[in-house]
C-alpha cells in the first residue's frame, strides 16, 4: 500500500510540474506578444477567413484552394 500511495504523490507532484510549466510558458508568451498585437492579429484573421469563406468555386480554383481548404481554414480558432 505505502508503494502506491508514494507512486501517487509522484504522478501528482509530476502533474503540478506540468501545470506549473505550462502556465509558466504561457505566460512568458504573453510578455513577448503585446496585446495590441494579438487583438490586431485576430482582427485580421476575421476578416480575411471571413472574406475567404465568401469566394465561390471559381475563385477558389483560381488561387488553388478546395472547399475543403478553406473549411479547414475558417474553423480555426481567431488567434491562430
Amino acid at each position: 500500500m505505502k508503494n502506491g500511495t508514494s507512486e501517487a504523490l509522484n504522478n501528482l507532484e509530476n502533474s503540478q510540474l506540468n501545470v506549473s510549466q505550462c502556465c509558466k510558458a504561457t505566460l512568458d508568451n504573453l510578455k513577448e506578444k503585446p496585446w495590441k498585437a494579438i487583438f490586431k492579429k485576430i482582427a485580421h484573421n476575421w476578416r480575411t477567413r471571413n472574406r475567404l469563406s465568401q469566394l465561390n468555386e471559381a475563385q477558389l480554383k483560381d488561387i488553388g484552394l478546395t472547399a475543403a481548404d478553406v473549411d479547414h481554414e475558417v474553423n480555426k480558432a481567431l488567434w491562430k
